[in-house]
């Protein structure tokens, strides 16, 4: 694993953890948040391997529809379930009655209960969540990422993160989410929390 040298608070040079970023213009940051925290949690050692990723992504697409989303998009419940089956890892689905997903909820028939996952997470109650995303223009263009609350801080690890130098460097981010749900960070982010997520025990 490659790993990225950051300053802390008292001046020590700290070697973080870096992982693989997924490919431009793949539908897979599903898997690609599973795989996070599955190596997080070291409940998989496979560590940045594209091949373990893809075999998770094949498990969780949305395939066939007629709600008019692109069939290679992960779906939610497909994701807990291969967390709960696969991993032993207690999941289900969250989502605030007041998100712009909740008709696609109701007509994939997903089961989920009114919580807010980036609430859950900050009161402690769940160690991780992976939250869906939309973008500024588009509530329906999502992204999924894994984040977590540490040090009274919110943090998330962005399968699309890759930087200027093209290297996947996909580090846990600080970030705020403001009152309109947008994510902000050091760096532009067009990501907004959509009040739908993935609570991970």
């Amino acid at each position: 694993m490659n790993n990225l040298n950051k300053v802390n608070l008292k001046g020590d040079l700290v070697l973080m953890k870096t992982y693989i970023s997924q490919p431009k213009g793949s539908m897979s940051c599903g898997a690609y948040s599973i795989a996070y925290y599955l190596w997080e949690s070291n409940k998989a050692q496979s560590i940045n391997d594209r091949t373990f990723i893809d075999n998770i992504y094949i498990k969780i697409q949305i395939g066939t529809n007629n709600m008019g989303i692109n069939e290679t998009c992960s779906n939610p419940e497909k994701m807990s379930k291969e967390l709960r089956d696969n991993w032993h890892t207690h999941s289900y689905m969250s989502i605030l009655s007041s998100s712009p997903l909740m008709p696609l909820a109701k007509g994939f028939n997903i089961h989920c209960v009114n919580i807010d996952a980036v609430d859950k997470v900050k009161s402690g109650a769940n160690k991780y969540a992976i939250i869906l995303c939309g973008m500024e223009n588009s509530a329906r263009a999502l992204h999924y990422i894994l984040i977590k609350y540490e040090n009274n801080t919110l943090k998330m690890l962005n399968s699309s993160a890759i930087y200027g130098n093209g290297i996947d460097n996909v580090v846990w981010e600080n970030f705020i989410m403001k009152g309109n749900g947008k994510l902000t960070l050091e760096r532009n982010s067009a990501y907004q929390y959509t009040g739908a997520g993935i609570l991970i025990k």
